[in-house]
């Protein structure tokens, strides 16, 4: 520990020195230099954020006195698959946002993840409901809420065997988070409430610490997967399952809440997987490339969910 401590003093003085911007994350050589935390777990406030990234290893790790992030890669021969965890912990009064492509006029124009990430100064960024699709095919979008507005509140009103069902996912100002049902809550009563960030997709893949019932053709398919699961207000496990790679096959739904069960979630939702699915830290993707560099994000969104921001 004491090492740890005099080389996060050493490093700050340097910067201060030069005259770097206590805003700038400061990269990290490797895991041995994190600096320690407070009771909470996080730098103490007004403490210069950090991280390190090695894309090889499959490791990416923030630091910062609001939030804690950590993102690994496993790999798998029997079933082949490649799949993302990231564990985030926010302190109280940072939340999941959007970032939109197009701020006056949302879902109307879409961009790339990785354009709107760095558009956005997001720590992270992952793929969530691509409601723009169902617009243009003139289907329900769902209950769409970004910034504590109403865009759109077209919704399923019963059970719908099909992906996406339009089950919600809510994310509040607090850190809380819920999901529902497409016809459980209404985009009035989502915005009566507080929600600030409301995404629909779906089906529903974990509810009150029990596994939905997932055996069905609809969810069967081994995908590319994006699913976002809640742990307790302020802690989400966003989870991203690669597939169409001769490094992955990806995973049915049942796969996804299961992994997102054992990680301690009691409630988690599907995103839009496929060529949609996207995981980026400080503004790059994550994921492998069939050679195994970065597999750049080539599928346009209307907008990105969201941790964390670099002023």
């Amino acid at each position: 520990m004491k090492k740890r401590f005099w080389t996060w003093v050493i490093l700050c003085a340097t910067l201060l020195a030069c005259g770097a911007s206590l805003a700038e994350p400061l990269p990290l050589q490797s895991m041995d230099e994190v600096p320690e935390t407070n009771e909470e777990g996080f730098l103490p406030a007004g403490s210069q954020a950090v991280y390190y990234r090695d894309h090889a290893e499959g490791c990416w790790y923030y630091l910062s006195d609001t939030l804690r992030l950590e993102i690994t890669r496993t790999q798998t021969k029997k079933p082949l698959l490649t799949y993302y965890v990231a564990d985030i912990v926010c302190a109280p009064g940072t939340a999941l946002y959007t970032v939109n492509w197009n701020e006056e006029k949302p879902g109307r124009t879409n961009g790339l993840p990785q354009d709107i990430a760095a558009r956005g100064n997001a720590v992270y960024a992952q793929s969530g409901d691509f409601y723009s699709y169902r617009i243009k095919q003139k289907k329900y979008p769902g209950v769409i809420i970004r910034d504590g507005k109403i865009l759109y509140s077209q919704t399923a009103g019963k059970a719908w065997d099909r992906v996406p069902n339009l089950a919600t996912m809510a994310f509040y100002s607090s850190g809380r988070a819920e999901v529902n049902e497409a016809w459980e809550v209404s985009a009035k009563d989502y915005v009566s409430r507080g929600a600030s960030t409301v995404v629909s997709f779906g089906p529903i893949l974990l509810r009150n610490g029990e596994m939905a019932d997932l055996d069905k053709k609809e969810c069967n398919h081994k995908e590319p997967r994006s699913c976002m699961g809640i742990i307790e207000p302020g802690h989400y496990v966003g989870l991203l399952v690669e597939g169409r790679k001769n490094h992955s096959d990806g995973c049915d739904l049942t796969t996804c809440a299961q992994i997102l069960y054992d990680l301690g979630c009691t409630d988690a939702l599907n995103l839009d997987g496929g060529n949609t699915a996207a995981m980026l830290f400080l503004g790059e993707s994550v994921q492998l490339s069939n050679n195994g560099g970065v597999d750049v994000n080539d599928r346009a969104v209307p907008d990105m969910l969201c941790v964390g921001r670099i002023e």
